[in-house]
């Protein structure tokens, strides 16, 4: 009556604990296997989501603004000099006033050093653009929040 458990059965218990131990560790093994490529499929998933949100919203950019072009950013410009200087800028930045007058003029057929720089120093003011350099020949880049927000409304990490 008052008897414990007998060496044999405590043996057969301890026996099937190692075993189930093994089982254990073996499941544990497979499921990282097959895991992993689960995991990874579900990332390209997410990537291939991404990809064609994007792509949904540059059809959507091109039909409301019939181009899909940097200043679609940048809707408060109206000006058609200003217009093709930040475009000039986005194609190629880090340019001088003369540069990026040529540039416009083969754009556009027509426009004067005086206009340009008067309307980069308006970019400038607008915290569009950027002027870096010496006070006599500074370069021009688009500003670092312009590109930004250009990123983000293509869909795209910088």
């Amino acid at each position: 009556m008052g008897e414990g458990p007998r060496e044999e059965d405590i043996a057969e218990l301890q026996s099937e604990v190692r075993r189930l131990r093994e089982q254990v560790a073996a499941l544990q093994t497979t499921l990282a296997r097959v895991g992993t490529p689960i995991v990874d499929a579900v990332d390209q998933l997410e990537r291939m989501r991404d990809v064609a949100g994007n792509y949904f919203r540059l059809l959507e950019l091109y039909q409301r603004n019939g181009v899909i072009s940097p200043e679609a950013v940048l809707p408060e410009l109206k000006d058609p000099i200003s217009v093709e200087i930040v475009r000039v800028l986005f194609d190629q930045g880090n340019l001088n006033v003369s540069e990026i007058t040529d540039r416009v003029r083969a754009r556009r057929g027509t426009a004067s050093r005086t206009v340009v720089r008067d309307r980069l120093q308006t970019l400038v003011g607008a915290r569009i653009v950027v002027r870096e350099g010496d006070t006599v020949v500074g370069r021009y880049r688009i500003s670092d929040d312009i590109v930004e927000r250009w990123y983000r409304l293509i869909g795209l990490r910088r």
